[in-house]
């Protein structure tokens, strides 16, 4: 299972949840015009798969957040299938809830944000999967989520005005994007390794990448992890190559 990643401080999973929780919250976190042009704007410079590994990102700042408080095994087994889903989508089940409930409200329960956070990835997966290019707006939501449920001094907005710069260098958005698109193919981008967004070096080696995903599908394992697809099963699909290994 995903270990806690070092730019997320472990400070975060023990402060007392303060934060307001409502169904009205929770829609107003969902909404797409709420996203604010200026966290727009930087995640428009930004391409398609740097913008699937940021929001990835930032649900791991909300599930970590939640970590002291509850049970969060289930949702680091799915963030880890979307991860390995940006290397390939033939590595991860579908991460659809099987029932969302409308009476998660109550303030200082971690279920209501964390069943937030999970309706997000699945959105957020399926929006990959089909290639939407509603992935700029996906993305600012996951990190309005996780505005709303860390402390101020956790320093996730200094990550994510780190992260979001190095992204614009790293993984930049090229000409070819339309946002008006029906689909738009993601293919010839680079995976972004989860492990990068501790150090976020510019530029970022690809031999690094490659040592970075390869230390990644090393400690996956499909046997604990009900998401992730067996190597066998992955090659009786016709998937090419070895799977779990990135070359």
């Amino acid at each position: 299972m995903l270990k806690r990643p070092a730019h997320i401080p472990a400070a975060v999973t023990q402060a007392p949840l303060t934060f307001p929780w409502s169904n009205e919250i929770a829609m107003r976190l969902d909404d797409f015009d709420g996203v604010p042009p200026r966290l727009g704007r930087a995640l428009a410079k930004v391409n398609y798969k740097g913008k699937m590994a940021f929001a990835l990102g930032c649900l791991e700042w909300v599930v970590w957040r939640l970590s002291g408080f509850t049970d969060v095994q289930d949702a680091l087994q799915r963030i880890e299938a979307a991860w390995a889903s940006q290397v390939s989508e033939a590595y991860a089940r579908s991460l659809d809830l099987d029932s969302v409930r409308d009476d998660l409200t109550e303030p200082g329960d971690p279920a209501g944000p964390l069943q937030e956070a999970l309706i997000h990835l699945e959105m957020l997966h399926l929006m990959y999967l089909k290639g939407k290019p509603e992935m700029t707006t996906k993305a600012g939501l996951c990190a309005l989520l996780a505005f709303h449920v860390l402390p101020s001094d956790s320093g996730f907005e200094a990550w994510l005005e780190k992260t979001l710069i190095a992204m614009a260098v790293t993984d930049p958005c090229g000409p070819d994007f339309d946002r008006d698109a029906i689909r738009f193919d993601y293919s010839g981008e680079a995976a972004v390794p989860r492990a990068w967004l501790d150090d976020l070096s510019v530029p970022r080696e690809p031999a690094a990448a490659a040592a970075d995903w390869n230390a990644f599908f090393t400690a996956a394992d499909p046997a604990s992890n009900p998401f992730l697809v067996p190597a066998d099963e992955m090659r009786a699909q016709g998937f090419p190559g070895e799977p779990y290994v990135f070359a």
